[in-house]
């Protein structure tokens, strides 16, 4: 799937919101592991999973793919100054 054809709810775009403005980064992986670290936070037991799959975040792989595509549509397009 190319970041293109991914298209990202509207909880993982605050995840990723989030675990910038947490983490003042753009690693990936920083981002990758901060994600994970406030989805257990925030849901518990079998909610835990349902979320995660609903969102599309069930595995490392779809985190960092799901990172990907919010740098490609929501920051590359920003104008310079």
């Amino acid at each position: 799937m190319s970041n293109t054809d991914f298209n990202l709810t509207r909880g993982t775009k605050q995840l990723i919101k989030s675990a910038i403005n947490e983490t003042q980064s753009n690693n990936r992986y920083v981002l990758c592991a901060k994600i994970a670290d406030n989805v257990v936070s925030k849901y518990n037991g079998l909610n835990l999973d349902y979320q995660l799959k609903r969102m599309g975040l069930q595995t490392t792989g779809q985190i960092l793919e799901a990172i990907d595509t919010f740098f490609f549509k929501h920051m590359s397009h920003k104008p310079q100054q």
